[in-house]
């Protein structure tokens, strides 16, 4: 059975709740939570929320890194029919406004490392917005804490139920380079959180403990604090990237599901000089997404964590759910070639490979990947001509991604049919960064794209055509991005050139651009 008999989003976790409210459900650091005390904390902090005037349909955007307090707020949010809204903590302070501002948020909680970049732009929130501080109190913003300290437990704030209902609002983006909140309901979340428990295993033994090490205010990240929550697992909560404490910390707990973003972030974590020194056989998931695994990583893995498997897949924000696959030692051994794929779907996901004029293409060719869920969103909030882009006119999802099907059911991605680069685990849309760099006086014109890097994976990379007579540097370049979009979206790496040769169209042969970017990559190395 599925989830179909929960009306909400956190009833799973109440469940829990119920069932185990001694067991742990959240580590951060030196601060645990067991199930009964995050039921505690997570209804003061529903009452706070009340109490500032919140009522089931608001929007309450949280803009906090990954701790124990944004698993408060996020169920919280639920708990009174709220809908969350979660925000990327790289964003710079226009960005932060602007996105608060498009969905008419009530509300933004924020952690106390980010005072100034809201302070900055005050002026900018429209005149409603409330606003609360995790860890700090300011003269715009009272401590969350203190208010959710002063308010009752006795009786229990009310359960929201309403399946149809707006749970979550998750930005995401396109190739128009603008942000796109994809709407998501308690019924499609749902389940998508019960796909996923499916895919990675968690209800397979009776106390997982998973590990998370990527931004829980991503897609990918709540999938799995939910997972791990609705199957009564501990949740270890890791922040910034430090071998030693995620290392230490599976040894600890015995961690028996983990999940490293970007892909390329195991093998840092592998390749630690001390990684020989813990006792790694607990765990029995490493669970990876598209990119840079390959099978000399994957059989790296097998040697560092002796009992694992790998799983490894593919999903989006408008999807929900998506493909997954499970790598076993064998697989590894035999170079199955399934290896080069991104699974099969997942429970309730149908996919469709089709051509340009929507018609599904023979088993082996490329083409566009269109799905159809329960899980997938119900559309982009308040972009009514983009959610009608989104979807075919017999309500299958475009992905934008171009895959392609093995007689087996194996799903391969070939390429992305969106201008997006995923760089270090974060979408990137080559609009935006454009605009960004041509914000510069000394900017004639630019191109940029995605390229290879041993490091992100995939990085931002531009080719920049500088206004005759224009001294310019790479620096320059990027100091001007990090002015109007997150540091994390400039361009790694930057090369000059003195025409682009547009054509009379506008257009730039892409091709001709990438080949004399690499030419000179190679140069100076």
């Amino acid at each position: 059975m599925g989830y179909e008999h929960y009306d909400n989003i956190i009833e799973p976790f109440l469940e829990n709740v119920r069932l185990h409210p001694d067991r742990l459900a959240c580590v951060c650091d030196d601060v645990t939570h067991t199930y009964q005390e995050m039921n505690v904390l997570t209804d003061r902090i529903a009452r706070a929320f009340v109490d500032r005037g919140v009522t089931a349909g608001d929007r309450v955007a949280y803009l906090i890194p990954n701790s124990i307090e944004l698993v408060g707020v996020y169920l919280a949010i639920q708990r009174i029919g709220a809908v969350a809204v979660p925000l990327n903590y790289r964003l710079i302070s226009r960005e932060i406004a602007f996105l608060t501002n498009a969905v008419d948020a009530k509300l933004l909680v924020f952690d106390k490392r980010f005072v100034d970049k809201v302070e900055a732009v005050l002026s900018d929130f429209e005149s409603d917005l409330a606003l609360m501080g995790v860890g700090t109190s300011t003269s715009f913003a009272p401590r969350l804490w203190d208010l959710a300290s002063e308010a009752p437990i006795d009786p229990e704030v009310p359960l929201f139920k309403d399946p149809s209902a707006l749970s979550r609002i998750q930005f995401t983006g396109g190739s128009t380079g603008l942000p796109k909140g994809a709407c998501r309901t308690h019924r499609q979340d749902l389940t998508e959180i019960h796909a996923c428990i499916a895919s990675n295993g968690m209800l397979e033994m009776d106390h997982p403990i998973a590990l998370i090490q990527c931004p829980l205010e991503h897609h990918g990240g709540h999938s799995w604090f939910m997972s791990a929550l609705s199957s009564g697992a501990t949740t270890v909560i890791c922040g910034k990237f430090d071998p030693q404490n995620i290392l230490s910390q599976i040894e600890q707990y015995g961690v028996t599901h983990m999940i490293l973003l970007p892909p390329t972030t195991y093998l840092r974590l592998m390749r630690d000089e001390h990684v020989k020194d813990y006792d790694l056989s607990s765990v029995r998931i490493v669970q990876s997404a598209a990119g840079a695994m390959t099978p000399e990583v994957i059989s790296e893995a097998f040697e560092v964590f002796p009992n694992t498997e790998v799983n490894y897949g593919w999903g989006q924000s408008e999807s929900g759910t998506g493909t997954s696959i499970r790598i076993t030692r064998d697989m590894v051994d035999r170079r199955v070639p399934e290896l080069a794929s991104v699974g099969t779907p997942m429970e309730t996901l149908e996919v469709r490979i089709v051509d340009d004029e929507g018609l599904d293409v023979e088993e082996g060719q490329p083409g566009e990947a269109i799905v159809r869920s329960p899980a997938v969103m119900s559309g982009y909030y308040g972009q009514e001509e983009l959610t009608r882009n989104a979807f075919t006119s017999d309500g299958w999802l475009r992905t934008g991604d171009i895959m392609r099907r093995d007689e087996n059911g194996y799903l391969y991605l070939m390429t992305r049919k969106k201008d997006m680069i995923k760089s270090g685990g974060e979408n990137v849309f080559i609009n935006e960064v454009q605009t960004a760099i041509l914000r510069n006086p000394l900017v004639a014109d630019c191109v940029v794209f995605g390229t290879s890097d041993p490091v992100m994976g995939e990085a931002v990379a531009a080719v920049v055509q500088p206004v005759p007579g224009a001294s310019l540097t790479a620096e320059d370049v990027q100091e001007t991005c990090k002015q109007y979009i997150a540091s994390y979206k400039k361009p790694r790496y930057v090369q000059f050139i003195d025409d682009l040769h547009r054509d009379d169209a506008g257009k730039v042969r892409l091709k001709d651009v990438i080949d004399y970017f690499d030419r000179k990559r190679a140069e100076r190395k």
